[in-house]
Formats: C-alpha cells, structure tokens, sequence
C-alpha cells in the first residue's frame, strides 16, 4: 500500500481478544496510537512525490534514500506503522493451533 498510508482495518472486534488485551486497549492502541503513526508517516511524507509510490516496507528498508530532514520521522512513524500493522495481523481471536512442522 503506498503513500497516503491509510490505517488497516483490524479484522475484528475490538474486544475479541478479551480476556488477554481489552476493548479499551485495543481502541486505543488503533485508533490513537496507529492512527497516529499512520498521520505522522502521511504528514513526513507529504512534500516527497519521489517515496509516494513505495510501500511503507520499502521505504524502511532503504532509509538512506529517505531526506535526511524526515529521516528520523519516517523511521520511527514508519515502524510504528509496520509494526502495528503487523501486530493486528498476528493476534488471533479464539486462540491459534500449535506450530506444526
């Protein structure tokens, strides 16, 4: 997903990884601390058309390439965004099965 970056849909409930993290936390680490991120990278990366058509991946993964008057912004707005993206996708309502393999 390239530039603007826009906040991922959870794929459930808020509360339905209760007992283990709750609704509120949930909310808030979405809505506030995601969202965020995902405005901050956004706002970072506004005046640069030459990173717009790169993922949020790529765009870490050659931070040297990245202006150095947004570096630091987009480093840490652009991991704060991955990885919560990440996190999201990895949390599993209802439990998961064992590793196999």
């Amino acid at each position: 997903m390239p530039y603007p970056f826009k906040l991922p849909d959870l794929g459930y409930a808020y509360d339905a990884l209760e007992p283990h993290i709750d609704a509120r936390t949930m909310e808030i680490h979405h809505g506030k601390h995601h969202q965020g991120y995902t405005n901050n990278l956004n706002s970072a990366l506004e005046k640069h058309s030459a990173l717009h058509g790169k993922s949020a991946e790529e765009i870490l993964r050659d931070l040297g390439s990245v202006p150095e008057e947004i570096r630091t912004a987009v480093r840490n707005n652009g991991g704060g965004f991955v990885n919560h993206a990440m996190f999201w996708q990895l949390m599993t309502p209802g439990g998961a099965s064992s590793p196999t393999g």
